[in-house]
């Protein structure tokens, strides 16, 4: 697996539990709380990458209309965290390289940065479902007509009360929290799994976007991913 593609396996495993809540009902079970998610390497090895250098977990963090999702990679070195607001429609994104940070404010509406390899999904939902964490989960199948990319399962439940972050995804037809995606992204094949669900308040200061980042420019972002993976 090239660096390249490392980068597109980082920004997907986000893209994942940016999209991870559903709209509030009575019926549900948490405003706020905690998903952690476990990233599973299928392949031997893992690309070029020694497996203990990649990323293992993941963090969904939500409260209200606010969305806090990271990841990190590299023991330590690296991450790579998203601040979504669902009222404002805005997202923040935060990029720690060793003692380099920088952040992207997005406009109101655009689309979260930096994800790309999506174009042409299609998502067909399925009557299959299965439990993960208790949780009943619907099964919908994720595929790319007209192309060579695998089809992949995810799977997701509507028993979270969260509001729907959705709008800002690409998974706009997905009305619940992912619990788990598979994918095969060059010559590595992946599964993320919702490996805890810790239901509890979350402080706000946790959305709070720092002061101590260097404001820059979508492009100016991108391009630093691309130096650092390429």
């Amino acid at each position: 697996m090239k660096l390249l593609t490392y980068r597109h396996l980082v920004f997907s495993l986000i893209l994942v539990i940016s999209i991870s809540c559903t709209r509030r009902s009575p019926e549900k079970k948490s405003e706020q709380g905690t998903i952690v998610y476990n990233i599973e390497y299928l392949d031997n090895p893992a690309g070029n990458y020694s497996k203990g250098i990649l990323p293992h977990r993941m963090e969904a963090r939500f409260k209200g209309s606010m969305v806090k999702n990271s990841i990190e990679g590299a023991l330590g070195f690296f991450s790579l965290i998203n601040i979504t607001d669902l009222d404002e429609m805005t997202n923040t994104t935060l990029l720690k390289l060793i003692d380099k940070k920088y952040m992207y404010k997005g406009k109101r509406k655009e689309p979260q940065c930096c994800f790309k390899g999506l174009d042409g999904m299609d998502i067909r939902f399925t009557d299959s479902t299965r439990q993960i964490l208790n949780f009943k989960c619907n099964e919908a199948i994720v595929s790319f007509p007209g192309t060579t990319r695998k089809s992949f399962p995810i799977y997701y439940t509507t028993e979270i009360n969260f509001a729907e972050p959705n709008a800002l995804s690409p998974f706009k037809k997905i009305p619940g929290v992912l619990m788990e995606f598979h994918a095969t992204l060059g010559n590595t094949d992946v599964m993320v799994s919702a490996e805890k669900y810790l239901p509890g308040k979350i402080p706000d200061k946790e959305f709070s976007v720092p002061r101590n980042y260097k404001e820059i420019n979508k492009n100016e972002l991108e391009n630093i991913m691309n130096a650092i993976l390429e």
